[in-house]
Parts: structure tokens; C-alpha cells; sequence
């Protein structure tokens, strides 16, 4: 049974977050409902739920500070198996016992060296820890109805306020590391970091570039566009919309689970349109309805003769579980022709991908039940629609987008890394995929730059052979193994070099890449870190493991720079920022008592 606790007058279910164990005490209350001897079903229900909540082998009320500690000790637990067991196998399957008995995931590594250094590292513990914590929080928050469209929509708002905060503290981060090349050239780690796809801006510029080029491709191909909508059966979903309560048919599905079961239903269709020789191609979409569970966009274009086939078999598939439930028919499945004459197939779906994004040109975000969710303030800040679909991809691990059919994208990114010399005498298909990648720009007066020339992912995908080609397409990412120096030691890693094509591999083309390290104060000592990935320094009395690696790694000096950017201080937000007027205040104030 729950164990109820008072604390400041207010009662609570003991194990749980303040406000939650509040609510939760008053349910129970509510649920016994002065009943006098056996209790009524739906207390028994709801304190079995609650006894496996407040159970969990981390408690639900942990800080932060608290996971901290949590990691120190069960990475020492690690070190101390690694000091008496001296046989390395025997030693991993025994670290690998004590991280399921935690609940975290072992680390899936071959080398046995690699596990036993995860293992004894506080910093792997407090990692996973934190995913294993947020998960197994958000999965209560919306066991216990909150996270619905009347509470936190999408996601609990501890859990966006904890996303939000250490999003802030990877940008601190990152500003505070410089980075400098072989030639010389210095910058800040968050200037590189915007040039790639950490940056929301061009990532989603790309999406809708190569999604573009489909629709070209498919008009050049006389196929047709389908918007598609896929949900789960009602037992993936924990609240019910109408009147914000538990849902009766609730089966304690995580959002994982709900992407899990749309992804084996798309596996199965696409199976199944193999069998028939229907080959879609374009873009898949994961959203959360507004109690967090999954559900799916796509945007396919196909033959038009297969259109009907096409539907036919994904019906099949999703209706397979819970078929003849109310609204399964109507609504477990929905799709749209596209109407090239109310607009294109990227207006039916930049929509879609703003809400994932930055919220541009979206307005109210409405889910599929109706949900409206607009900008909202928690604890004092102001969060968007967008930050809270962000938040829950984040903590639930869920990819958001994925091309189907289409050429992949990593010889494109590496294309556009290749000088122009490098390609002139390539066939003919490398240089149409060069063309394809560069795009050509002006700057005026006022330092402006103007897009004159867009690149083209339509004529990438002719270049790669077309659509749906399997591992048969033209170009090819360029490969060498290389060892990487990482917090583990050395490991061999496939490192891209540029591109190849499929009927010459022997001929490489190849891209410009730069070897980066960090400079200043931020290496340690104010030394600076070393070109090549090996380090000649050598450690006495080092362990078994590492004795037997080959090589000695360079240990620095003990910093703890790590650990106080890694530490969430958004628990001190409460008490505000210092004021040295008011403190001065205050003491004249007491002077005066005095």
C-alpha cells in the first residue's frame, strides 16, 4: 500500500514528486470514499499503481545532485569487482550483472576493455542514469494523467523545463572552448557546432531541399503524392481526450512502445508491397499526440495504379491489433490524395515539419484530437509548442524523420566537401552530383550574401540512379578505419574521406577535412592537446585491462570542470539570482530590530 507522508501540513504519497504525491493522495482519498471494510476496485487499482511507481529501483523524487552520487557509487562498486576479479571476461559479465540489476543498459561494445573503462567511469553511470531517470519520470508523469491537452500537452513540464535547462547548459559549454586546425584557424566549438546538423535552422532547410527534389522526381515520373496518418490502437494511450482521464483500456504502453508498434506495422507493409512490386518513396514524420503517445506522418508518392494496393496494405497491417474497436476504422488509418491544384507536396507538409522545428508559419499546433497547444508559462518561462515536441523526442529517443526510397544523404554532405579539381575527370554521374551539391552565392556591399544558384537534390537523385535503388545506387561514401582517441582509449573507427563510385571503388574522391583540437585552458594545465591520436606518456601500476591495450593512455590532471558543467543547477532557479541591493536592505532592516 502507498506509504502517506505529511510534510508542511500537506499530505502527500510518499516516493513521488511534491505536487504529484499531493494530487495522487487526494485521488486515494477520493477513491476510498468513506468506505468501511474491503476497498473499492478502483482504490485497489490506482494504489497498486502507485505501489509500482514508488518502487522503481530509482526513486522518482531523485535530484539531480542525488543521480550524481548514485553514479560515484556504482562506479566504485565497478572498480572494486575490477581490483579483486582479474580475468576480463569474467570481470564484464559481472559489471554487466551490476549495471542490469541498476536498471541501465550494459555497454554493447566487443572489447572487453572498453566495458570494464564504461563501467568504472562515474561519467557513463551519470549518463545513462539520467536517460533511465527521465524516462522512467516521464513514463509515471504520464501514467498519472499528467501529461494530457488540459496538462503538460506532449510532454510533462518538468521534463521540458529540465530539457530546456540542459540545452543551456550545452550552449555555455560549447562557448567556452575554442577549437583551432592544423593551419591555424581558431573557433568557438558553438560556431562549428551551428555549420552542421546540430544547427535546427539548416537541418530543416535540408529536410525540405531533399524533399523538394522527391516531388520533382515524382512529377518527372508521373507518380502521385499520398498524406498518410497513422495511430495506435486505444491501449497505447493513457488519457483520454475528452474528459482528461485515465484511459479504462490503458495497457502502460510507453511512447517507445507506440513507436515500436508502428515501426513493426511499416515493416510488415513493406514486406507486403514488396510481394506486390509497390515501391513508395518519400518522408516519415513522428509527433506526439497530446498525452505523449506516437503517431505518424507520411508524405509517399507512387505509381497511381498502386495507390489503391498501397492502402489496402497498410489498413491491413495497422488494423491487425484491435481492428473493431470503436473509431479503428475510421481513424487508425487516414490518408489524402495530394491536390497539386490546391498546392504543392511541400505546402502539405512544411506544417508538419515547423511544428518540429521552430513553430514558423504554424500559429496553434492541433493535434489529431483536437489538442490546441499554444506558447505556455512554466516556472517562469516561456515555452514554446515546438520546445515541448523537441523535449520528448529527446527523452523518448525517437528519430523524427526518415526518408524512404530515396539515395542517402551522407554522399551528399561529403559531395559538398570535395574541391572542384578533384572531380573534373570523374564520370559523368560524379560531376552531375557535384554540380548538384555546390550552390553558388553572392555577397553585396552591406556583407548580404544572395542565393543565386540553390543546390539541386533532384539531380543528386539522378546522378545516384534514381529512386528506390536499394544498395544499388552510384556513389558511395569513402572510408578508412582510423584510431580515435576517446575517453576509453584507442578505438578503430570508419572515418569518412570523400566519395567513390560503385563500378570503380579503387578510384576516391577525395573531400577536405580538418583535424581540430582544443586550445587554452580548456585541455587542462593550459597544455595543449595532441595532433595524433597517440599519446607516449606513460602511468605506472595500471591496471590489468589497460596493461594488456597495447598502449598507455595520458591521464591529465584531475579537473572538475566536468563535473560542475555537467551538474543540472537548475534546482537553485527557485531562489533567483543574488541581489546585493536587497541583502544590503535586508541587513539595514535587521540592524534596526536589533
Amino acid at each position: 500500500m502507498p506509504i502517506i507522508q505529511q510534510e508542511n501540513g500537506r499530505r502527500s504519497v510518499k516516493g513521488l514528486p511534491q505536487s504529484w504525491g499531493v494530487r495522487a493522495y487526494r485521488e486515494l482519498s477520493a477513491a476510498q470514499a468513506g468506505a468501511i471494510g474491503p476497498m473499492p476496485d478502483r482504490y485497489k487499482k490506482l494504489a497498486a499503481m502507485l505501489d509500482g511507481l514508488t518502487s522503481a529501483a530509482i526513486p522518482l523524487d531523485s535530484t539531480d545532485a542525488q543521480l550524481c552520487m548514485m553514479a560515484e557509487r556504482w562506479a566504485n562498486d565497478c572498480a572494486s569487482n575490477a581490483a579483486t576479479i582479474h580475468d576480463a571476461a569474467a570481470l564484464r559479465q559481472r559489471m554487466e550483472f551490476i549495471c542490469r540489476v541498476r536498471g541501465v543498459e550494459p555497454p554493447d561494445e566487443e572489447d572487453d576493455q572498453q566495458v570494464i573503462r564504461r563501467c568504472t567511469d562515474p561519467a557513463w553511470w551519470r549518463r545513462n542514469l539520467r536517460r533511465v531517470f527521465n524516462r522512467m519520470f516521464e513514463h509515471a508523469a504520464i501514467r498519472l494523467g499528467r501529461v494530457s491537452g488540459r496538462a503538460g500537452v506532449y510532454v510533462s513540464d518538468e521534463t521540458v523545463q529540465k530539457r530546456i535547462s540542459q540545452n543551456r547548459r550545452n550552449s555555455k559549454a560549447l562557448r567556452s572552448v575554442t577549437m583551432e586546425n592544423e593551419q591555424g584557424q581558431r573557433f568557438g566549438l558553438d560556431a562549428l557546432a551551428s555549420k552542421g546538423m546540430g544547427n535546427k535552422r539548416l537541418r530543416k532547410g535540408e529536410l525540405m531541399l531533399r524533399f523538394a527534389g522527391c516531388e520533382e522526381i515524382a512529377n518527372e515520373r508521373g507518380d502521385v503524392g499520398l498524406f498518410i496518418t497513422v495511430t495506435c490502437p486505444s491501449k497505447f494511450h493513457a488519457v483520454l481526450f475528452k474528459t482528461n482521464e485515465i484511459n479504462p483500456h490503458y495497457e502502460g504502453a510507453t511512447p517507445r512502445d507506440a513507436q515500436d508498434h508502428l515501426t513493426a506495422v511499416w515493416e510488415r507493409t513493406r514486406a507486403q508491397n514488396h510481394r506486390d512490386c509497390i515501391q513508395p518513396y518519400g518522408l516519415r514524420m513522428v509527433e506526439p499526440h497530446h498525452d505523449g503517445c506516437a503517431h505518424w506522418h507520411m508524405v509517399m508518392f507512387m505509381a497511381p495504379d498502386q495507390v489503391e494496393q498501397f492502402t489496402k496494405n497498410l489498413r491491413h497491417y495497422a488494423l491487425e491489433v484491435d481492428g473493431n474497436e470503436p473509431g479503428a476504422q475510421a481513424r487508425r488509418v487516414v490518408t489524402e490524395p495530394i491536390d497539386p491544384a490546391k498546392g504543392s507536396a511541400a505546402g502539405y507538409l512544411v506544417k508538419y515539419v515547423s511544428k518540429n522545428f521552430d513553430d514558423e508559419h504554424v500559429g496553434v499546433h492541433i493535434d489529431e484530437d483536437g489538442t490546441r497547444s499554444i506558447p505556455d508559462l512554466v516556472g517562469g518561462v516561456v515555452i514554446t509548442p515546438a520546445q515541448r515536441v523537441e523535449a520528448w523526442a529527446a527523452v523518448w529517443g525517437i528519430r523524427q524523420f526518415q526518408f524512404v526510397g530515396t539515395p542517402p544523404v551522407m554522399p551528399w554532405r561529403e559531395t559538398r566537401r570535395i574541391e572542384a579539381a578533384k572531380v573534373q575527370n570523374a564520370p559523368e554521374h560524379i560531376k552531375a552530383a557535384w554540380l548538384a551539391c555546390q550552390r553558388e552565392t553572392t555577397t553585396d556591399e552591406h556583407g548580404e550574401v544572395t542565393v543565386t544558384k540553390p543546390a539541386d537534390y533532384a539531380a543528386y537523385i539522378r546522378a545516384q540512379g534514381g529512386v528506390n535503388m536499394g544498395r544499388d545506387y552510384l556513389i558511395h561514401v569513402a572510408t578508412r578505419l582510423k584510431a580515435v582517441e576517446g575517453r576509453y582509449g584507442l578505438v578503430d573507427r570508419p572515418v569518412p574521406t570523400g566519395i567513390y563510385c560503385a563500378t570503380a571503388p579503387q578510384v576516391q574522391y577525395a573531400s577536405t577535412r580538418y583535424e581540430w583540437r582544443r586550445v587554452g585552458l580548456a585541455v587542462g594545465v593550459g597544455l595543449r592537446g595532441p595532433w595524433s591520436p597517440v599519446n607516449n606518456c606513460t602511468v605506472e601500476d595500471a591496471p590489468f585491462w589497460e596493461a594488456a591495450a597495447g598502449y598507455t593512455p595520458y591521464i591529465p590532471p584531475h579537473d572538475d570542470s566536468e563535473w560542475f558543467e555537467a551538474f543540472d543547477f537548475a534546482c537553485f532557479d527557485q531562489f533567483g539570482e543574488f541581489n546585493p541591493d536587497l541583502f544590503t536592505e535586508r541587513e539595514s532592516n535587521n540592524a534596526r530590530k536589533d
